[in-house]
């Protein structure tokens, strides 16, 4: 509230008692200074309800305030949470990779081939991480990485020739050859990612003919997890 109104109206309450003792002061004088003092009385309930209005608005405006406060807070602690599930994850998915990813895998008899038939290397020497399904054939990758890849396939016999790739997910993704004469080999290695879940393996292709390839664990399949992503 404002100083001055206050000021007048103290120096109005003096005045009354000095000039109603002046017979010279008229009704008319003191009627208006009644008015007077009625104005400020008024002014200043007006100012006493404006500064309860200003108190409720800024009582509104701090109860907004905290509430704000705590939603920020819960989604900060909410993200935080989040944050901690998936570094959980990621830190099982690389002590599952340290724990070691890798297989190694022979033919044991020589077998004939149709074209894009999928060979199936069904002795198991190494199988870490169990990737590998020695009764189809398929390396599925147990985590999402960079993987290498070899594969060593003997022709047999004075067969004339024999092509395979090595396949992800269909796709060809390396190529061997090996020359029918003498028991010629083929080997080629691949290094390529894969998400987890994605399959690997070997196919002959290009020789309908039902060419074989040799066994005895000279044709081999192998794999291993470089590094986990």
């Amino acid at each position: 509230m404002s100083s001055i109104p206050v000021l007048q109206l103290l120096c109005i309450f003096s005045v009354i008692p000095l000039v109603t003792c002046n017979s010279d002061v008229t009704k008319e004088t003191l009627s208006s200074l009644q008015q007077q003092v009625q104005k400020l009385q008024t002014a200043f309930q007006h100012q006493n309800e404006y500064i309860k209005e200003l108190k409720d608005d800024a009582r509104e405006q701090k109860e907004n305030f905290e509430k704000r406060i705590k939603y920020l807070e819960d989604a900060n602690n909410n993200m935080k949470d989040h944050c901690q599930i998936q570094c959980r994850g990621q830190q099982k998915r690389v002590s599952d990779a340290n724990a070691g990813i890798g297989f190694s895998a022979s033919l044991s008899t020589s077998t004939a081939l149709g074209d894009h038939q999928i060979i199936v290397f069904d002795t198991v020497v190494s199988n870490d991480g169990n990737g590998y399904d020695s009764r189809h054939g398929h390396f599925t990758a147990p985590v999402t990485g960079l993987y290498a890849f070899s594969v060593t396939a003997m022709c047999y016999g004075s067969e004339t020739e024999l092509h395979i790739s090595i396949v992800k997910d269909g796709q060809k993704i390396g190529v061997a050859f090996a020359n029918g004469n003498h028991y010629d080999n083929g080997s080629k290695l691949v290094v390529v990612p894969l998400q987890e879940g994605q399959m690997v393996w070997v196919e002959h292709f290009g020789d309908p003919s039902g060419n074989k390839i040799y066994g005895n664990t000279y044709s081999t399949f192998s794999g291993f997890l470089i590094q986990a992503y």
